[in-house]
């Protein structure tokens, strides 16, 4: 998968892969979906350009575990990079599969792997009543629901607030851009502007490539 859409001034870089393929020669299988993120991220700031932000690396030290030591987290948990400013990414998991969105923008990245809705108390406690009738309406229930959970979770690691507000009304940022990387994987990438996207699935070949001048 590797695809572009319109593109204004600003863009955003996803980059989507397989946990168990990019984490199989990782020991910590417990953390096997965060490592797969941060790896992503060390591709993602690789292809982009930013190979600046790997200067103090040590040669043994293995890329996820230098990023998570010089990345920093905000009040509600959004990471960052003090010392790179003007470097913005978001990270995301579900299921298999693992997201990271980097761009010289803040954006928020979230991707949901579609499962069944069991508790009509969740539908009624998270959306709107536009959003519930959406839902019920939808001969798609839980891909809908899935959908706009992500939209939601997308438009929170955005503003850096989290989970920590009424579900029900968020507020919708300037752009956002609803996409499938996978069946039954919804996912939504949010900004203050509007962005344009390229999307890339990246393999355990590709992803060795990348690193491979360290």
């Amino acid at each position: 998968m590797s695809r572009h859409t319109s593109s204004p001034r600003e863009r955003i870089n996803i980059y989507i892969g397989n946990i168990r393929k990019l984490t199989g020669d990782c020991a910590d299988k417990k953390h096997a979906q965060s490592i797969c993120g941060r790896r992503l991220l060390a591709y993602g700031l690789l292809d982009t350009g930013c190979r600046g932000i790997f200067r103090e690396r040590a040669p043994w030290e293995e890329v996820s575990e230098y990023l998570e030591r010089i990345m920093q987290r905000g009040e509600q948990g959004k990471p960052y990079f003090p010392a790179f400013p003007s470097v913005f990414f978001n990270i995301s998991h579900t299921g298999a599969y693992a997201a990271c969105a980097v761009a010289k923008v803040a954006c928020g990245l979230d991707i949901q792997e579609v499962r069944a809705v069991k508790s009509e108390r969740l539908l009624q406690r998270t959306l709107s009543e536009e959003e519930y009738a959406l839902v019920k309406a939808s001969g798609e229930r839980n891909s809908e629901f899935c959908r706009l959970w992500a939209k939601k979770e997308s438009f929170l690691k955005l503003s850096g607030e989290g989970i920590t507000r009424d579900l029900k009304h968020i507020p919708v940022p300037a752009w956002y851009e609803q996409f499938a990387p996978y069946e039954n994987v919804e996912g939504c990438i949010s900004a203050q502007k509007v962005c344009g996207c390229m999307y890339r699935e990246v393999t355990v070949e590709e992803y060795l490539e990348k690193i491979s001048f360290f």
